[in-house]
């Protein structure tokens, strides 16, 4: 009895005298404060972007993914779209159900009621007991907590502007796109194009940089620039000094070697300093990633994440 006495008491003296002066502080921001921080990046804080939710841990593109983005403090969560037979968008990377479902088929086929009948699968194979969201359900369940990157709406933006302003989100709605200045504003409306987030891509394909990019400096459309670059050497990365100049934020996709020189999440995963650390040399106030968490703990380690 008196060993154990002994022991609590050194266990409750380390404890109060652990110091925790030196730890940073983090902070989950606020949806305005994660907008204000895409169009006006500072040094201290890398914005965590997570591709198709946190699928890692729940069903790619599932209400349950987007949710655990929400509570790991994620500041865009990226989603795909597609069409129903019926004319209902929701959740699916893919054009058909088979690889994410327990059924088959394509969702342009299918009815919304079928869709909804249908289970998602985990990236383990293991079926879920989460149904597939609508883009409806997801805006409603992101809406004044998390930005939302909408992808592959390219064939049904006007559906997509209806359900945005119904769940009364547009503003918090992003879309990364290869389009110009002008073929954006055509093609998204002019009233999803001037009230959403828009990101111009800009591939290594672009043969005139600055035709493409200085109509959406001048005219202040742009939210972020993304750039892909398979090399260092790679000419996109050119455009990062006048970026930074006009304090435009600048996102990089880390999801494979040749979207950011192989400074990837698998390069990452044991190696962040020479992967998601690189691409923060480089310029990058946006990472996309997916693998969310393991992110953020590592922006955390770097202060990357820090607010006083």
């Amino acid at each position: 009895m008196r060993q154990f006495g002994i022991l609590l008491f050194l266990m409750l003296l380390l404890g109060c005298n652990k110091d925790d002066s030196d730890s940073p502080h983090f902070v989950q921001l606020t949806l305005e404060q994660k907008t204000t921080q895409l169009k006006n990046p500072t040094d201290d804080y890398v914005l965590v972007a997570s591709h198709r939710g946190d699928w890692q841990n729940y069903p790619e593109n599932s209400l349950a993914a987007l949710q655990s983005c929400i509570d790991l403090g994620v500041d865009i969560v990226e989603i795909d779209v597609r069409k129903t037979k019926d004319g209902h968008l929701v959740l699916m990377h893919d054009s058909d159900v088979n690889r994410t479902t327990n059924g088959t088929g394509s969702v342009s086929t299918k009815t919304l009621a079928e869709i909804k009948q249908l289970l998602l699968i985990n990236h383990n194979g293991r079926l879920s007991t989460e149904r597939v969201p609508t883009l409806k359900e997801a805006m409603e369940l992101a809406k004044g907590k998390i930005i939302v990157m909408i992808d592959k709406a390219n064939d049904s933006f006007n559906i997509t502007l209806d359900v945005l302003k119904e769940t009364q989100t547009i503003e918090q709605a992003l879309f990364i796109e290869p389009y110009s200045y002008t073929e954006a504003i055509e093609v998204m409306s002019t009233e999803l194009f001037y009230n959403s987030l828009y990101v111009p891509r800009v591939k290594e394909t672009v043969d005139n940089k600055s035709a493409y990019i200085n109509p959406f400096i001048r005219n202040e459309a742009a939210a972020s620039f993304e750039i892909r670059f398979s090399s260092t050497e790679a000419h996109t990365l050119n455009i990062i000094p006048q970026l930074k100049e006009a304090n435009i934020s600048i996102w990089f996709t880390t999801l494979s070697d040749d979207q950011s020189a192989g400074f990837s999440d698998t390069k990452s995963l044991t190696q962040p300093s020479l992967g998601w650390g690189k691409c923060i040399e480089l310029g990058a106030n946006i990472l996309m990633t997916d693998y969310p968490n393991k992110l953020i703990q590592y922006l955390n380690s770097i202060g990357k994440r820090a607010k006083n």
